[in-house]
């Protein structure tokens, strides 16, 4: 056995010997070891050759890869999205009546021709202009005032803008429920306000009178979508520089030719998308006009929507309501196209 000191002289002993035996190896070898050498390095160059086109090689594929990346969200986009809607179209040209599928055949045009000269289509159709028409100006208006209003205050805006969106929160058959119940005849609070503050001993019967039941709806719609379009205008408002309103009021302007000359110009790109998604929202409605009068009285409340619900789902005629959904989808696009032109005008002018 080895004491500690004699351990220690041993090992650097064998460290010398190791030194001195690779120094005559190396003199030996000469030039052996500049061969191994450049060997070593002509080895590490071309596995840096093969690494570089194993990289390019996989630059190449990049495309693959990226069709890999988007190939689950577009198989499940064609599941339910792209393949319903070419089924849709596909059903549309066919004669299919629910009861009696054994009956199904292909039949043209014919599907639209019915819908078109049909009374119902007719009537459903104009209640749905008369809708759209009616709501989407006045609250682009309501919208449009309270937007500026809320522009000039300093304190207090974002508790404002909180409360105003608060309408947007509530689920839309839990707000028909709620307006269906302020609107009745017996027990609304809107009733008891107005027989409360004498204005008249009978009430209108909101959703009940023909003549009144659809402007009910769009009361509705007005209260719970003009926030929408309070939070776009603001956020436009506030996005124009401060440094014009100063030019023209140095230029002497007043507030009505600011709002005219410079808000109202530059404030048009965001009026037109704001008119754009409220139009068409407006124009497939369906969820209110369910809940609270399911297109009655007389059908005097009925749009294009609940008429092709009905017409799928009531009379079972499955050809006849795809192609209602189709020609109401043709006139959207119509009216998104005619929007979405006015506004490559208005960025090309700017």
């Amino acid at each position: 056995m080895f004491t500690f000191p004699e351990a220690q002289r041993f090992r650097e002993g064998w460290q010398h010997l190791s030194v001195a035996c690779l120094e005559d190896l190396h003199l030996s070898m000469g030039g052996e070891t500049m061969r191994v050498a450049s060997d070593a390095t002509r080895q590490h160059l071309e596995s840096s050759t093969r690494l570089q086109s194993e990289r390019k090689s996989f630059h190449l594929s990049n495309g693959a890869f990226g069709v890999l990346l988007i190939l689950p969200a577009f198989l499940i986009l064609l599941a339910v999205f792209i393949y319903p809607l070419l089924y849709s179209a596909y059903m549309s040209v066919h004669h299919f009546y629910l009861p009696r599928p054994q009956d199904f055949a292909f039949i043209g045009l014919k599907n639209y021709t019915d819908v078109l000269t049909s009374a119902e289509f007719q009537r459903a159709l104009g209640n749905t202009l008369i809708y759209a028409g009616v709501a989407v100006p006045l609250e682009f208006l309501f919208g449009l005032i309270l937007a500026l209003a809320l522009a000039n205050i300093t304190q207090g805006r974002g508790v404002i803008r909180m409360l105003l969106m608060l309408p947007m929160m509530l689920a839309p058959i839990v707000m028909g429920l709620m307006w269906k119940f302020m609107y009745n005849d017996q027990f609304g609070v809107i009733n008891y306000l107005i027989k409360a503050l004498g204005i008249t001993d009978r009430p209108p019967l909101w959703l009940a009178d023909p003549n009144l039941a659809l402007y009910s709806i769009i009361i509705v719609d007005i209260w719970a979508t003009t926030p929408m379009l309070i939070i776009l205008l603001l956020a436009g408002i506030l996005a124009i520089p401060a440094e014009f309103y100063e030019a023209a009021q140095i230029d002497g302007a007043n507030a009505w030719q600011r709002f005219r000359r410079v808000t109202l110009p530059l404030l048009t790109p965001v009026i037109l998308v704001g008119l754009l998604l409220r139009g068409m929202d407006a124009f497939r409605v369906f969820d209110v006009v369910y809940v609270m009068t399911k297109g009655g009285p007389a059908m005097r409340s009925d749009v294009l929507s609940y008429f092709a619900y009905r017409t799928a789902f009531t009379e079972l005629s499955i050809g006849r309501a795809t192609a209602a959904a189709w020609i109401m989808t043709a006139i959207l696009l119509v009216f998104a196209l005619l929007l979405i032109r006015a506004m490559r005008r208005e960025g090309a002018a700017a």
